[in-house]
């Protein structure tokens, strides 16, 4: 699962396609990224998680975690296959995967709502407020999951995170 975030200080609307991107991602669609004039592929690794992944924050690498997690409402058999293969390398007892799969599918469907509310995003405050709602809500699923999985389901996801997502992430920047 190799999740890379391409945001730049100077270019807010690489949020927004961030965004969609991590839910084309999870919905398993494929986008290929052309490289524009002063577009992600010119930009500067800023932190790059397989060097120093402890640069990475937590909250970005569950936002990944739990987008890449997440099916569609309409999931497919595939959708299924490739969200309990994800699963398996947590290696939960099956409380906290059921814990999990609750968890992520309110999680996505409050993701989905968000995106359907906002329309397109017109301004750099409109990119900042959905990327503040999109943060509220990888907290609290988070906290909520934490609270209701065993100390050792949570550990073992915690564990996930630092050990493997994060070296999977690669965050872009540039100058303004």
């Amino acid at each position: 699962m190799a999740l890379n975030t391409r945001m730049s200080s100077s270019a807010l609307s690489f949020g927004l396609a961030a965004m969609i991107l991590s839910c084309q991602l999870a919905s398993g669609q494929h986008t290929h990224v052309q490289a524009v004039s002063g577009g992600p592929a010119k930009l500067p690794v800023l932190v790059d998680g397989a060097k120093t992944p402890d640069k990475i924050p937590d909250s970005l690498a569950y936002e990944h975690y739990f987008t890449a997690l997440s099916v569609p409402a309409t999931a497919t058999a595939q959708d299924k296959d490739r969200q309990a293969a994800q699963l398996d390398n947590l290696q939960l007892a099956l409380a906290d995967r059921q814990t999990i799969v609750g968890g992520i599918a309110t999680f996505r469907a409050q993701l989905d709502r968000i995106a359907y509310a906002a329309g397109p995003a017109s301004t750099a405050d409109d990119l900042l407020a959905l990327r503040a709602q999109k943060a509220a809500l990888v907290n609290t699923t988070l906290s909520t999951l934490r609270q209701a999985m065993t100390a050792q389901g949570a550990a073992r996801l915690d564990q996930y995170i630092q050990g493997h997502v994060k070296s999977h992430i690669v965050i872009f920047g540039g100058t303004k």
